[in-house]
């Protein structure tokens, strides 16, 4: 055969390959789909609500500058420092305003879609460490098919971990091309991708990190061999250089905005906050290995003492399970595992200091997202030695064996997602799963005796609220809602009993003065609604539901120029806010009227 011959039947043969890989890709990515279309059905649920639904931030164009001079909660605690800078994210949240609107079904189709992406990403980026298809494929399939996942595809608010995960992969992938060429191009993109990545949410500071380990495992000769440690400690350093301006524009803008680089959320001691990590960690496993029981929130106490149970076996737990993995790196596949078990600790280290966390929210299965890009890693390096074999059947230009493995993993862990993504459908199913699971839990059980009270079942909701409060009699937040259920019901002094007593246990809480601005209203006590409610306002100054509420409460006082004010700053934020114009039409015809006489 002729040179040329030779050379076309190469050719021909890197096409078929190139075509096949093209063909498990899309399978892989169709299996993924498969598991989350029904979502596409599903309503705004949780946080979606305040994020979403009620947040006059993310409905008008007008407003994303205030996204990066403010924290993500803003337009819900406006004076507090908060610890989530993402103003990526809320042009996201923008962006799907516009296109959807208050439709959830396109907003949780662009959260498919960014899984999708990522799942993609997550392929290409095994497919550049192994060189080998078969485990990037693997390792795709687990990442895109774990329930671990389903918090996040299935609850829009959660699509700020995929957000930053394909930004960091993409980020990374662009380092992994500058090795190879264009190193000053592949690099700027790479920091570009960075900062994406770290203006969505915060763990996408770890990227320098993810780079400093692959240059540290992936060192060749010419930086580890002729030199030594030294020699490779400064290569890496030089590899990792580039972020630096990245992190510290990150950390500036971060610290001016939030008034700190992070705040205590939970008052606990350095034995606490160290003794809650095994357990943490413990969880993840657990959930890894056994995704099942999978909720929004779970029953994760604090420790402060060697309790065995809780402390000492989680710990004992995952060192095991380091160890094992450690041993059979040269099995697998040294530099892969090594980079794997980076690639899972790493983006964990962000989530596991309690104290920057929501109080009984240590845990959540959205932290471990960008995490289980390496323990996909390993689970396909296991997986792939398990049923490699020399001989046999070949489908697709995979072992039989290999293929049987993965389509009883795939249908697995499909049909697990399947059943674990149900549970988000609406606010009720929600919340009730969760109180199931997690009955301990003070926000679980606040979020189902709320929805229940929203469906009017009052009864169910003071079931769960007395469970509550005998937990926690000083429970504000219990208080709160027990009140509103008593506005509801018209006994207007219950709910100002209350009320007051919610104010005890918390007095920065804008959404008592207002509901007590309501319930003055309702008593006829106009002096005391107007005192309340410009409380309320003081604490959260650009509130439109509270600037509507104060403008009401002023009408009725009679103080229509006033009143007519607190309307038009509802305009300015909500523009198309019918209620608010009909108010401030009634206004402007009473001051008109006034003048006249």
């Amino acid at each position: 055969m002729t040179d040329a011959g030779v050379k076309t039947e190469q050719n021909a043969l890197s096409g078929k390959r190139s075509l096949r890989e093209a063909l498990v890709i899309a399978s892989i990515l169709a299996m993924t789909l498969a598991a989350y279309i029904e979502t596409l059905w599903y309503s705004f649920v949780y946080d979606d609500n305040a994020q979403i639904m009620r947040n006059s931030y993310v409905q008008y164009w007008r407003h994303v500058p205030h996204y990066f001079i403010s924290q993500v909660w803003a337009q819900e605690f406006q004076r507090a420092g908060g610890n989530y800078y993402r103003p990526l994210f809320l042009l996201w949240l923008r962006l799907n305003d516009a296109w959807f609107g208050l439709r959830p079904a396109g907003w949780h189709a662009t959260a498919i879609v960014l899984h999708l992406l990522a799942t993609l990403l997550v392929y290409a980026l095994v497919r550049k460490l192994t060189k080998r298809p078969s485990i990037a494929a693997l390792a795709a399939l687990v990442f895109g098919l774990h329930p671990i996942h389903v918090e996040v595809v299935a609850w829009i608010s959660a699509a700020t971990e995929s957000l930053c995960a394909v930004f960091v992969l993409a980020a990374f992938l662009a380092y992994l091309k500058s090795r190879e060429s264009n190193a000053a191009m592949w690099m700027t993109l790479s920091c570009v991708l960075d900062a994406f990545a770290v203006f969505s949410k915060e763990t996408g500071i770890v990227l320098p990190l993810l780079v400093f380990a692959h240059c540290w495992i992936y060192a060749d000769g010419s930086a580890a061999g002729t030199g030594g440690a030294a020699r490779r400690l400064i290569a890496c350093m030089r590899a990792v250089v580039a972020y630096v301006p990245v992190a510290l524009l990150y950390l500036a803008v971060r610290g001016l905005v939030l008034r700190g680089l992070g705040h205590t959320l939970v008052p606990l001691s350095f034995r606490q906050t160290v003794f809650s990590i095994p357990s943490m960690l413990g969880f993840y496993v657990k959930k890894w290995f056994l995704p099942i029981r999978l909720t929004e929130f779970y029953d994760m106490p604090y420790w402060g003492s060697l309790n065995f149970w809780h402390v000492l076996m989680p710990a004992l737990v995952v060192v095991a399970l380091c160890v094992a993995i450690w041993m059979a790196r040269r099995a697998l596949g040294a530099r892969e595992v090594e980079f794997a078990l980076c690639w899972v600790i790493v983006p964990l280290l962000p989530v596991l200091d309690a104290r920057l966390l929501p109080m009984d929210e240590m845990v959540h299965d959205r932290y471990f997202y960008l995490p289980s890009v390496g323990a996909a890693l390993l689970v396909a390096l296991v997986v792939d030695r398990w049923t490699r074999s020399p001989r046999g059947a070949a489908v697709f230009g995979f072992r039989l064996t290999q293929v049987v493995a993965v389509l009883a993993l795939a249908a697995t862990l499909g049909a697990l997602t399947v059943r674990e993504s149900q549970y988000w459908v609406n606010d009720y199913i929600l919340f009730q799963r969760a109180y199931q699971l997690a009955p301990l839990n003070p926000t679980a059980r606040l979020n189902y005796g709320v929805e229940l009270s929203t469906r009017w079942d009052f009864s169910g909701a003071r079931v769960v609220f007395d469970r509550a409060l005998a937990a926690d009699p000083n429970d504000w937040r219990i208080n709160l809602n027990l009140a509103r259920m008593a506005y509801m019901l018209k006994n207007y002094p219950e709910s100002e009993r209350l009320l007051l007593r919610a104010e005890q246990s918390n007095n920065g809480v804008p959404d008592i003065y207002s509901n007590l601005g309501l319930t003055d209203l309702r008593l006829n006590r106009l002096d005391d609604a107007v005192r309340n409610m410009h409380t309320a306002l003081s604490l959260r100054p650009n509130d439109p539901g509270i600037l509507y509420s104060y403008g009401v409460v002023l009408e009725a006082e009679g103080n229509y120029t006033l009143a007519s004010a607190q309307f038009r700053s509802v305009l300015e934020i909500r523009p198309d806010d019918s209620l608010a114009g009909i108010q401030l039409a009634r206004c402007q015809k009473e001051l008109a009227r006034l003048s006249q006489n």
